[in-house]
């Protein structure tokens, strides 16, 4: 019942977006500032006040344990957009490919996700598990969405640094710092990180539905679109499930793993192609990608969460 009352909030929540994108109730850069203040206040805000927590030994060696599981994950991931890659011929939509297989909607769409199937716990290791992606992913995404002739640019040593540090990671930090220590925070102060956080995953996905409500529809109705979906929403959940029977990893911590990788594709995917891909073609596909993964993942995320709950069992 879980799941499928999970699934139903996406799609509602998604629609939500998408239709009040499409009746312009909201500005055409609304959905900007609303992405700016989710990724750099709401967020931090949510990740700190799922890691005040009772101090735990144990939790802090699972900690530990995430970190590296992130690592495995993000490296099969990138052996398997790799791939795609490859048979592609290195053009635009292997590209697109690649990247929607390396990277999920771990923000926007993750946590509110993980928080529903495993509570505060979960989080809190899905939390510690995207800190080595996040960091990662925003570096990367130039690299691996631009046209080699336009890859001429290399960033200096500080662009490097505020890549890797970006506004989710420092709000980790300050969480971990405050889970180590137990030092006490004013009881109004807790109540405003918790109230801000709050709106992160319900305004999280309606800014998934109003990215969606900018396209037109018709126009990316095509059957290549459907192949990111493929790989996200269907392939790397197996390839992951099967790397946590394999590896000797507690349940609790693979589930985690497993749904990270059932997520849609990432929902900025099509704002990186547009920013450093200039080809319409590769635009109007990386929408599409977006558009069929988050859709199908209110499906796909109840069926994986299901198997995931029968080959991983509390």
């Amino acid at each position: 019942m879980l799941t499928v009352n999970l699934a139903l909030e996406l799609l509602i929540f998604i629609l939500v977006g998408l239709v009040i994108q499409k009746l312009h109730v909201v500005n055409e850069t609304f959905d900007q500032s609303l992405s700016s203040f989710l990724l750099r206040v709401a967020l931090p805000c949510m990740i700190i006040d799922s890691l005040r927590a009772q101090f735990s030994a144990q939790e802090l060696v699972n900690a530990g344990v995430m970190v590296v599981l992130a690592l495995l994950t993000l490296g099969a991931s990138a052996v398997v957009g790799v791939i795609a890659y490859r048979i592609c011929g290195g053009n635009a939509h292997g590209r697109i490919l690649r990247f929607s297989t390396m990277f999920c909607n771990f923000s926007f769409m993750g946590m509110p996700v993980i928080q529903s199937l495993y509570g505060q716990q979960g989080l809190f290791y899905f939390v510690v598990l995207t800190v080595p992606i996040r960091m990662i992913y925003y570096s990367s995404a130039k690299p691996l969405l631009s046209p080699p002739d336009l890859q001429l640019e290399h960033p200096t040593p500080w662009q490097k640094i505020r890549g890797w540090f970006s506004a989710p990671v420092i709000g980790v930090i300050i969480g971990l710092i405050l889970y180590v220590t137990q030092l006490p925070l004013p009881s109004v102060v807790e109540d405003v990180i918790s109230g801000i956080g709050s709106v992160a995953s319900p305004m999280g996905m309606i800014l998934c539905g109003l990215t969606l409500g900018k396209y037109n529809l018709r126009k990316i109705i095509k059957p290549r679109y459907l192949l990111a979906p493929l790989l996200r929403n269907g392939i790397m959940p197996a390839v992951t499930l099967g790397l946590m029977v394999l590896l000797p990893v507690p349940p609790e911590l693979g589930r985690v793993v497993v749904m990270y990788s059932a997520l849609p594709v990432a929902s900025m995917l099509a704002a990186f192609t547009i920013q450093y891909d200039p080809s319409p073609t590769a635009q109007l596909e990386s929408a599409g990608s977006v558009l069929y993964s988050t859709l199908l993942s209110a499906g796909t995320i109840p069926v994986w969460a299901w198997i995931t709950g029968l080959v991983l069992p509390v």
